[in-house]
């Protein structure tokens, strides 16, 4: 665990200049979401809108993202892929990978839920939301940082609890935002066995009974694989095998 994370003032408006020459960073003291912004202007490829607070931030199937002021990790990364969009659902994949790999050495026991949940044994760490528009992937990022009261309802932790220590978010945004980038470039280059063989690290639900919701229908069985395409792989309760492209998992005690 680098103690450059907790030494000196953060300086989140200022942290484009820890950021490597092909990352632009936008900063904004506050947004309705960073993703939102990101999906409807015009960015070049390799912009990261960052925000210190989110009015409406978003997760996956439109769930709300607690996003208060000054304590938590807010950005999406623009991105152009060169590959046709039916291979994009492996994208979600290339950035967990990539941020588990980046976030592992200061999270004990940090594991991936597919499709997009980065977890920690007190809980939900953070999650990744990918969105299209035209040709754009917009790549959204939410990480508790210093949020150590979190609503009832939630089970979520943050850095500040697992470590007992507040963190600087300008150092992690300068770790994290080149990590996702460089997932994303993986998945669009044909790196396929090289982000899964990553994935697979940390993937908590291969192996596992799980209950799966696609659309209306709930499908209860055990995790084979996530294929090359980065869609999960279950053997259902009868024998048969399905095959989810995006849905809801839980795990069966």
């Amino acid at each position: 665990m680098g103690k450059d994370y907790f030494c000196g003032r953060e300086d989140l408006a200022g942290a484009g200049e820890l950021l490597p020459k092909d990352l632009a960073l936008r900063w904004f003291s506050r947004l309705d979401s960073t993703n939102e912004l990101a999906v409807k202007e015009d960015w070049p490829s390799g912009t990261v809108i960052a925000a210190d607070e989110q009015d409406r931030g978003r997760g996956r199937l439109g769930r709300a993202w607690q996003s208060p002021s000054g304590l938590n990790l807010y950005f999406s990364l623009v991105f152009f892929p060169s590959l046709s969009p039916c291979h994009w659902p492996g994208f979600p994949l290339a950035v967990g990978a990539a941020l588990a790999d980046a976030l592992s050495p200061l999270a004990p026991g940090l594991g991936l839920k597919w499709p997009n949940d980065l977890l920690v044994p007190g809980g939900k760490l953070g999650g990744i939301l990918l969105e299209t528009a035209g040709g754009k992937l917009v790549a959204g990022v939410g990480l508790n940082v210093n949020q150590t009261a979190f609503p009832p309802e939630l089970s979520a932790s943050s850095l500040a609890l697992l470590s007992g220590c507040p963190w600087c978010r300008d150092r992690l945004l300068a770790v994290l935002a080149p990590a996702v980038l460089a997932g994303l470039r993986a998945w669009d280059g044909g790196r396929t066995r090289e982000v899964l063989a990553r994935w697979r690290r940390f993937d908590i639900l291969w192996g596992k009974r799980v209950a799966a919701r696609r659309g209306g229908e709930l499908i209860e069985g055990r995790v084979l694989a996530i294929d090359d395409e980065g869609r999960l792989i279950l053997e259902d309760d009868r024998g048969g095998r399905q095959c989810l492209a995006s849905g809801e998992v839980t795990l069966r005690r």
